[in-house]
């Protein structure tokens, strides 16, 4: 799968299940390849993008979607660490203030 395709089927079915159950399915599904923090970087992005009202196709061309764009959060050695590509680490580069990437949470209603 290219990172276009990645990127157009998560904002898709986000539409549909919402992030946290996307990334429950990503999870699921998920090969030997498979980098947990780049995945919860872009689901993030992606429901950011979302609900600031972005259409699928400003999704897929909006730079934080870009597959460098995580790069932007976090350093290269957390990156291509075993820890990193096993589980979701904070970002490295967020400054206070600016959003940072997070696992989406569930929302139970009360």
């Amino acid at each position: 799968m290219t990172h276009f395709e990645f990127i157009a089927g998560t904002t898709a079915r986000m539409r549909d299940v919402g992030p946290a159950a996307v990334l429950d399915e990503i999870r699921a599904s998920a090969g030997a390849d498979h980098h947990d923090t780049l995945t919860v970087f872009f689901v993030w992005a992606i429901d950011r993008l979302l609900c600031a009202g972005l259409s699928d196709t400003a999704v897929v061309w909006h730079p934080l979607t870009d597959a460098r764009s995580p790069w932007s959060w976090y350093d290269e050695v957390t990156l291509a660490s075993a820890e990193a590509r096993g589980r979701f680490v904070p970002a490295t580069r967020s400054l206070l203030g600016e959003p940072t990437p997070s696992e989406p949470q569930v929302l139970v209603a009360a």
